[in-house]
């Protein structure tokens, strides 16, 4: 995730504990069962019955037992950047299989952590499901089409609803631990950057077309942390000559930052941005120096009293300056 800090230090410091023999329960943020989770003896890790077993031993209802393999997870298992450009590493000849292999060498990709995730919820009698789809990943994708299903994650059904996690997101876009946005993320926010293969897992009243998800900008988990709603801009591509229009709409006053680079490249250059708010609609223009097409990154921050100038990448579209 492209970030973008003034130079100030911000330090966070918390502190969690928890005795095995505790009752999990959710009403504390969850901060109990993760730390249970992260604590789990590694002798319990052995097989994926055993470590299921102990993880959901005090758990009270399906949802601390989703929670709490998916936060031994997130803190057990690291993505395996080494297998990203040697795929042959990831053949399996069982979904079984496969889950005990990453179980065992602790890293895989994200159909491991889709496939494990699975099976440790199967044995605690939790119905998941891994699914196959397009990831828009690239901001060279924003308002293109995402040519190649070459993702995986999860849903899982808790009391009769169904949820979307992404446990490779959690781990890969996490700064500080895991990134719990991708954790039980509504799915009109998921269909943002997330399309499966089979229509009826996007989990909405009227399903999107292939064509619709493909139009989409790159929208980072900040863009919906800093309060924008699902009604997300539903063209990432901007026609501009010289001078370009964008409006967002939020609640909230923001600070924005913009930068243009070439094409497809996360580094660019700041561009001035004059932001006109009327209500809930934030009205941004921006000057782009170069002409053909650019890569437009959109940073934002709450407009708050804090010496800490921090502003997140929130989105990135595709520019032609004619």
């Amino acid at each position: 995730m492209c970030r973008r800090f003034l130079p100030i230090v911000l330090v966070l410091i918390f502190c969690v504990g928890l005795k095995p023999a505790a009752v999990l329960s959710p009403t504390d943020n969850y901060s109990r069962i993760d730390s249970y989770a992260r604590n789990a003896p590694d002798s319990y890790a052995r097989s994926i019955t055993s470590l299921s077993d102990y993880l959901t031993a005090p758990a009270r209802t399906d949802m601390d037992k989703v929670r709490v393999i998916y936060a031994w997870m997130v803190s057990h298992i690291r993505y395996d950047m080494e297998a990203v450009n040697n795929r042959s590493s990831q053949k399996y000849y069982s979904e079984f299989e496969y889950a005990n292999r990453v179980l065992r060498q602790r890293k895989g990709l994200c159909t491991g952590y889709a496939l494990l995730f699975k099976y440790l919820l199967k044995r605690a009698g939790v119905q998941a499901v891994n699914i196959r789809g397009y990831a828009r990943t690239e901001d060279k994708e924003a308002g293109r089409p995402v040519q190649v299903v070459d993702h995986e994650w999860n849903a899982v059904n808790i009391e009769d609803e169904w949820f979307l996690l992404d446990l490779a997101w959690a781990v890969t876009t996490g700064s500080e631990g895991s990134n719990d946005f991708y954790f039980l993320t509504p799915p009109e926010v998921f269909i943002s950057q997330h399309f499966p293969t089979d229509s009826r897992w996007q989990f909405l009243d009227q399903p999107l077309s292939k064509s619709e998800f493909d139009r989409f900008p790159k929208l980072y988990d900040p863009y919906f942390q800093l309060g924008f709603g699902p009604d997300f801009p539903r063209d990432g591509q901007i026609r501009a000559q010289g001078i370009a229009e964008l409006t967002l709409q939020n609640e909230q006053s923001l600070e924005y930052l913009c930068t243009v680079s070439r094409f497809g490249q996360s580094k660019g250059s700041e561009v001035l941005v004059k932001v006109t708010r009327y209500g809930n609609q934030h009205q941004l223009q921006f000057n782009v120096p170069m002409r053909g097409w650019s890569t437009l990154h959109i940073f934002a921050r709450s407009r708050t009293n804090s010496r800490v100038k921090k502003y997140d990448c929130i989105a990135s579209f595709s520019v032609y300056n004619s």
